[in-house]
């Protein structure tokens, strides 16, 4: 027995953004509150999702997320906002960042204003203020997954809320909107969106269903991120990779992800971005995690576009991590620890480190990780010659 969660309404498609009036007139909110980015409001991004909302544009106002990397503090303080001024819509405008914060605020702001009670599964007692999320990246996929992820400074890591009342209730999904998009930002946000699918995809939660978007996901992943990459204003590339990324989201946030994210979570507060932190990590440990399990890493292979008839079990499914390393170095992102600064006496204390609170996702990996196997996927991630 599996269920699914998702968006109540799913609005994709080039110009969907023109829908967000009508939802809205369904609703009658007296106060708005579009919460976003500077980067989105620099662009004109933020003015053409007003110009859209029509005439509810004047019941709207603007919460502007200063930071690339959500923590708690931020999300509070947005959440007081929305307490103190009585906003009954929220508009999440922007990439991972402002959407977790419009999240994560829209249910903290009906549990009291604090949000370190809420962290874990399944512990909200209510369901927040409404929300649509609009992305404007495609690669974090919170617009439809039931997880709200934030760093806690203090901590050095990263906790979530994970609940099915956090999923947004409208997402609207305009490839127009990614457009702008720097080269680097389209890698970086397309290889998060890839490693949801591949984490999604090979989960020891996944199930047909999931597994129908994740396999998805992947194919369109590798048919259309390079071209993405290469031409920021290829519509059809930026569509499917709009659409890839929803599927992913879809798909994991129903099946659970892995050890790459897991192990990440320390790596996210050393100075990387989260694609970086995926980045060193996600080709190593596909391989820890392919042997015992072939046959599904061979199928992600295959969606990854190699050619596997004809080979063993074994070569077929280390095509899986073969592809992921040529794909990243085609988009120059380093697979590698010791291009991010990492030192190699540092290893071992950021891999314990790093299984110790990774602990929350790791119990979904395909294969069991324990400490020393974490010590042994940084190893070989620390350089080309560590292997």
């Amino acid at each position: 027995m599996y269920q699914v969660v998702q968006p109540r309404i799913l609005c994709m498609g080039i110009g969907s953004l023109q829908s967000i009036e009508r939802i809205i007139e369904q609703r009658d909110p007296k106060r708005i509150l579009i919460v976003t980015g500077p980067n989105v409001q620099r662009l004109g991004i933020l003015e053409k999702a007003r110009k859209a909302m029509g005439n509810y544009a004047q019941r709207a106002e603007t919460f502007i997320n200063p930071t690339p990397k959500p923590n708690v503090a931020i999300v509070e303080e947005c959440a007081q906002v929305i307490r103190e001024k009585g906003f009954d819509l929220i508009v999440g405008l922007g990439g991972g960042s402002p959407l977790d914060v419009a999240k994560g605020a829209a249910v903290v702001a009906v549990h009291e204003g604090k949000m370190r009670p809420l962290f874990g599964r399944n512990l909200l007692k209510r369901t927040g203020i409404p929300t649509i999320l609009i992305p404007t990246t495609a690669g974090s996929s919170t617009e439809t997954t039931q997880a709200i992820v934030v760093g806690v400074p203090e901590e050095g890591t990263k906790k979530s809320i994970w609940d099915p009342r956090t999923v947004p209730e409208v997402a609207i999904v305009d490839p127009e909107l990614s457009r702008q998009m720097p080269p680097k930002l389209t890698a970086e946000t397309g290889l998060d969106a890839l490693v949801h699918a591949v984490e999604g995809h090979t989960s020891r939660f996944a199930n047909p269903f999931t597994r129908m978007y994740t396999g998805e996901a992947i194919r369109l992943i590798a048919r259309y991120l390079i071209r993405a990459y290469r031409d920021g204003s290829d519509m059809e590339a930026r569509e499917a990779m709009a659409r890839a990324a929803t599927l992913a989201g879809i798909g994991m946030t129903n099946s659970g992800l892995g050890a790459i994210h897991a192990l990440a979570l320390v790596l996210d507060y050393k100075g990387f971005t989260h694609c970086q932190s995926l980045a060193v990590l996600a080709p190593w440990v596909l391989c820890f995690n392919a042997p015992g399990h072939e046959e599904i890493y061979a199928e992600v292979a295959e969606a990854l576009g190699e050619k596997v008839q004809g080979l063993s079990a074994e070569r077929a499914a280390r095509k899986a991590s073969d592809a992921l390393l040529r794909l990243q170095e085609a988009m120059n992102i380093s697979p590698y620890l010791r291009d991010y600064g990492i030192k190699k006496e540092d290893l071992n204390s950021l891999a314990l480190r790093a299984h110790e609170v990774g602990q929350r996702l790791i119990h979904m990996n395909i294969k069991e990780v324990g400490p020393e196997d974490a010590v042994a996927i940084f190893q070989e991630a620390f350089s080309p010659d560590s292997k």
